[in-house]
């Protein structure tokens, strides 16, 4: 008898089993790869139930183990109705763990996705994945694995159409997962067709991945397809990150597909900032087809019958509500499982030699396969084998952080490099740095060590200069990396921390685009650290669709206070006094308060710019003084209260 007929008898053999004298197990309705799903009973309330079992075998597992409990933790924490609703969680005297869950009857979205659907279906569909993922986030649960059969369609007691969220199994909590091995940075958990391109990564992530993962769901359901699929996840998860979207049909109306694009957007900045924004604007979005006539208007779980049958007890149980084996991507990262899970060793047999940690995988993944090299003075021209520029790098100081590939024809091997990555995610610095300077004596220049080396600087408080002197080396080493995510977030982390220098400003001026946010960031600090030379630096480089923004109200006063230092302080002060009387503003008047004319400099030419400045400058102050006048009273003496002498007593 094979092991899986084995576990198949003992799974058959529970039913009527009766858990912890409440739960009935009546009829075996799905089996995973670690456990099986059950119709159940509560025998003292006599409700029907799903009860989800981890097979006794797997209890010796501790990571299967962590993947049960935590769809408890991640579900117990729900209560929603477009999420799947977990009332209870045990474990037998025996050791076997259970997980009680509503009884859904009905299809997975998956079954209804085998051709293009309405744009007014997918709208009223996503809205309700959206309240679910509102709710969850906001309880601080990241799905993670957000695909169409973890998307549950039923009614609900009124026969409306109603959605689920299901399958928290490998959903990330918030606050609480440091130590976590199914949640820590470094590690790729998922479904490839739909995974973000940060989580694709490893890189640490937040609720845009559940996001992304709706854009996903939205071009499937709109076009009847994926938008990137492949057999091979390795180049399925390349495409994710640096596969631009492809176009929506014409008939999906361009307000809809807008939504989508920027659902699908690589940089997740550049997404929604939340579940409640997308949701609101399908919604306005929704309410103005309504409005014009446009859409159609079925049913959009008209065809649950037809696709369930009216023998919902008996037939298979949906992959949503099965146990789930471990994904493709994550049973190679999870190289500690080879020995143990023997039903993997043919899936994962090639990948073994990639695997020397997460970060060797990584790098691997996106050191390219064909022959392309880098642009930069450390580059020769390329030679077939040669490994092309990588496409990205997680987060400085995440566990499993490694650089893109940007190899060079000769350079420190894929060993050398993985060493010094772990030594870096140890906090192992020292020892990180002498390796580092020995193989920049043997390899000069080399844009991967100089990359290493400014990660471990990053890491160091006291080196936040130069490291970013060293980002900026390598940027200029590989100038494609401006496109490159895992290095925009690392670069993004080091730029946000204080203090926030020339050389800061400088690379994220050489970012490109992806340097926009950094330098708005830097603009509307409320803190005055910029000079009026290095905000003139900022302004200018920003692209005139960043100008809304930038805090105008905190930038004029700043020039109000500033315009002294300008190369040419009249011409300087006089657009700044005019804008501020155009628009007044209380916030001006302490700057303007303490304003001084601008003079012209000893010796130098009479300058009419500096007379218009000086009338202006006492135009608006009068003007200001009539608008605001309690600002400008002036400040009422304070009268000190004459000290009583105290007498002194005679002994």
């Amino acid at each position: 008898m094979t092991a899986a007929a084995g576990i198949a008898r003992d799974l058959a053999s529970l039913v009527g089993t009766v858990l912890d004298g409440t739960y009935r197990l009546d009829q075996l309705i799905g089996e995973g790869g670690m456990g099986a799903v059950f119709r159940g009973r509560h025998v003292i309330m006599m409700r029907d139930v799903a009860i989800k079992i981890l097979h006794p075998d797997f209890n010796r597992d501790p990571e299967l183990v962590r993947r049960f409990d935590r769809e408890a933790q991640s579900a117990a924490r729900l209560d929603h109705p477009n999420c799947i609703h977990v009332s209870a969680y045990g474990t037998t005297e025996d050791g076997m763990r259970y997980l009680v869950m509503q009884l859904l009857e009905g299809v997975e979205l998956a079954d209804l996705l085998t051709e293009p659907t309405a744009p007014k279906r997918v709208v009223e569909w996503s809205i309700q994945i959206l309240r679910g993922l509102e709710h969850a986030h906001g309880q601080g649960v990241i799905h993670r694995d957000l695909k169409p059969q973890n998307v549950f369609l039923t009614r609900d007691k009124h026969g409306a159409p109603l959605l689920k969220l299901v399958d928290f199994g490998i959903a990330k909590l918030v606050g609480s997962d440091a130590g976590d091995p199914l949640t820590r940075a470094g590690m790729v958990f998922g479904t490839p067709q739909y995974m973000s391109p940060e989580q694709a990564l490893g890189l640490e992530i937040d609720p845009r991945a559940d996001l992304y993962a709706v854009g996903i769901l939205m071009f499937q359901m709109l076009t009847g397809r994926l938008p990137f699929n492949h057999e091979d996840a390795i180049a399925l998860i390349r495409m994710q990150v640096s596969t631009e979207t492809p176009q929506l049909p014409d008939n999906v109306p361009q307000e809809l597909a807008a939504i989508v694009y920027r659902l699908l957007a690589k940089q997740r900045e550049q997404r929604f900032p939340d579940a409640r924004t997308v949701r609101a604007a399908l919604e306005r979005y929704r309410s103005n087809m309504s409005h014009k006539g446009r859409g159609d208007t079925s049913d959009p779980l008209l065809d649950i019958g037809a696709v369930a049958g009216t023998d919902t007890a008996s037939r298979p149980l949906p992959e949503a509500l099965r146990p789930r084996q471990i994904d493709f991507v994550e049973s190679v990262l999870q190289t500690d499982r080879w020995s143990r899970r023997t039903r993997f060793k043919a899936l994962i047999a090639g990948c073994i030699v990639l695997a020397v940690a997460s970060a060797g995988l990584l790098y691997w993944l996106f050191s390219g396969d064909g022959p392309a090299a880098p642009a930069g003075p450390d580059a020769p021209a390329a030679t077939a084998g040669e490994a092309g520029p990588g496409t990205d790098a997680p987060k400085a100081g995440t566990a499993g952080d490694v650089p893109s590939a940007m190899s060079q024809t000769t350079g420190p091997s894929e060993l050398e490099l993985a060493t010094l990555d772990d030594l870096i995610k140890q906090g192992k610095l020292d020892e990180a740095q002498t390796q580092i300077d020995a193989l920049l004596e043997r390899h000069p220049g080399h844009s991967q060590l100089v990359w290493r080396d400014a990660r471990q600087l990053a890491k160091r408080a006291t080196m936040h200069e130069a490291a970013v002197r060293r980002y900026g080396e390598v940027l200029k080493k590989s100038p494609d990396l401006e496109r490159d995510l895992g290095f925009i977030d690392e670069v993004d982390v080091l730029l946000r921390k204080r203090p926030f220098t020339d050389a800061a400003i400088a690379l994220a001026v050489d970012l490109g685009a992806a340097g926009v946010p950094i330098l708005v960031h830097y603009i509307n600090d409320a803190k005055p650290w910029a000079t009026w030379a290095q905000r003139r630096l900022i302004r200018d480089a920003l692209p005139a669709d960043a100008a809304a923004q930038v805090d105008l109200a905190l930038n004029r006063r700043r020039d109000l206070e500033q315009y002294g230092e300008a190369p040419d302080p009249c011409a300087a002060a006089v657009p700044v006094l005019q804008a501020i009387q155009a628009e007044p503003l209380a916030d001006y008047v302490p700057a303007l308060k303490a304003a001084l004319p601008p003079t012209v400099a000893a010796g130098a030419p009479a300058n009419p710019a500096c007379d218009q400045a000086a009338a202006l400058l006492a135009t608006v102050r009068t003007e200001y003084a009539g608008r605001f006048p309690e600002a400008f009273a002036p400040a009422k003496a304070v009268k000190k209260k004459p000290v009583k002498k105290k007498k002194k007593r005679g002994k």
